[in-house]
């Protein structure tokens, strides 16, 4: 459900000129019905590019827009508001919050894309997901536990029991507390080899080199008996 820029270029010329000659009040049924028109196969590429062309065409309209696309077609409501919230950031709220009520269906989908493609605005996106949908709080939440690890105690605790779910409360106690989104891939924790002991061969002195030859007096401090003694061996 990820929106990259080689998708929002995606037949945009085209719908582009479908969608000029149309009054912004009926852009977004024309953006809507271009989408459900669409194949199966290229209905997404549509959306994007519906939705793109619509707003920049009339870019006050962005909220209509979403909330149109959305509602006649409801799988495409994620891509629609993903597409409409990397053309206009600063409305990600409102943009959710059409998406979500236009296609309860689909507030799950809604939310986690918007989130995956904008993790920093996790709180704006699920407290907006709930205005727009407020019986779909636990599913709200869930998603938000599934890419905030840190807040899944939180949340668990919060909807541990069958009442209604405060989703602005919840969400405004972990943002409060400085809950974060995390964009680092942890890294795999490498193995850590054991130590093994150094271990040294005994040092052997060697006996100084003594020429063939050579006469070589023994001395001693006891007394030795009379008798051979086995030097061959």
């Amino acid at each position: 459900l990820t929106v990259g820029p080689a998708a929002l270029a995606s037949n945009s010329a085209d719908v582009t000129k479908a969608l000029a000659g149309f009054t912004a009040l009926e852009l977004p049924a024309k953006a809507a019905n271009l989408v459900a028109k669409a194949s199966t196969a290229d209905k997404k590429n549509v959306a994007v590019a519906a939705v793109k062309a619509a707003v920049a065409l009339d870019p006050s309209a962005v909220t209509t827009i979403v909330s149109a696309v959305a509602r006649e077609n409801p799988a495409m409501a994620p891509v629609a508001a993903v597409t409409a919230a990397t053309l206009q950031h600063k409305q990600i709220g409102l943009i959710t919050k059409a998406a979500v009520a236009a296609a309860p269906s689909e507030v799950a989908k809604i939310v986690a894309a918007l989130i995956k493609e904008f993790p920093k605005d996790y709180g704006v996106i699920a407290i907006a997901a709930a205005e727009g949908a407020p019986s779909a709080g636990r599913e709200i939440l869930a998603v938000v536990a599934e890419y905030v690890p840190a807040l899944q105690a939180l949340i668990q605790g919060a909807t541990a029991n069958n009442g209604n779910v405060a989703v602005l409360a919840i969400i405004s106690q972990a943002l409060a507390s400085g809950f974060a989104v995390s964009t680092t891939v942890p890294q795999p924790t490498q193995p850590v080899a054991p130590i093994i002991p150094s271990l040294s061969a005994p040092g052997i002195t060697p006996a100084p080199f003594v020429p063939l030859g050579t006469v070589v007096t023994y001395t001693t401090t006891t007394l030795e008996p009379p008798g051979p003694r086995p030097y061959a061996r």
